[in-house]
């Protein structure tokens, strides 16, 4: 078990750039103009794929904080669940033949909820992650 907590307790610096890392992809994954028809069968797993795109974000910008001695995990799921929002509008009003779609945004927060859980119990089991300064 050490490795495991070795990688999730590197320094700031290093999930600070899987953070920035991550964005760019979902930038580039969501905004990027899209000049081709997406298959039918595609349809489950762009969800699937929204789903990770934003609960990977999600654990990496809880990772951050909780690096800084931030354990709070409400700002983390607001800043989440408002990039979602964010992309979901920007692909409503730029020409690059991309849709907006609620049942995206409701994806993107299900990933954010789901990496939020994996936070919670990381900070509940992991001495460095205790949000209690007494334990």
């Amino acid at each position: 078990m050490a490795k495991p907590i070795k990688f999730l307790t590197r320094s700031v610096k290093f999930h600070l750039s899987l953070l920035i890392i991550s964005t760019g992809l979902i930038l580039y994954g969501t905004l990027f103009p899209a000049d081709y028809d997406v298959p039918k069968q595609f349809f489950g797993y762009d969800k699937l794929i929204h789903f990770l795109m934003f609960g990977t974000w999600t654990f990496f910008y809880g990772l951050v904080r909780f690096l800084k001695n931030n354990f709070s995990l409400f700002p983390v799921f607001m800043a989440s669940a408002l990039f979602g929002l964010f992309i979901e509008i920007l692909q409503y009003f730029l020409p690059t033949n991309r849709t907006a779609e609620l049942i995206d945004f409701v994806a993107d927060v299900s990933g954010t909820a789901f990496a939020l859980l994996i936070l919670y119990l990381l900070a509940k089991k992991l001495p460095e992650f205790k949000t209690d300064p007494a334990s």
